[in-house]
């Protein structure tokens, strides 16, 4: 993927972990890159942004865009179980 930096919506997986990127924070609309990651936790959040080189580097992958969460939503809220 030629990707060099995080997309809002953009599905990504690191160390068998799943999630999604989330639009970013009103103040800073051009630097996105907080995940939630899909798992049973209220908030399993992890911030990223300004890292994709890093995150790509640990083996950090961009998924297609069909997969489907378990988890969460495509817009990372929680999906009603």
């Amino acid at each position: 993927m030629s990707n060099i930096e995080f997309i809002t919506g953009m599905k990504v997986s690191l160390e068998g972990e799943v999630g999604v990127v989330l639009a970013p924070e009103l103040d800073q609309p051009d630097f996105c890159g907080m995940i939630r990651w899909d798992t049973i936790n209220e908030n399993d959040f992890e911030d990223w942004r300004g890292q994709f080189g890093t995150f790509i580097q640990l083996d950090g992958k961009v998924l297609n865009e069909n997969y489907d969460f378990k988890f969460i939503n495509d817009d990372g809220s929680k999906k009603n179980l």
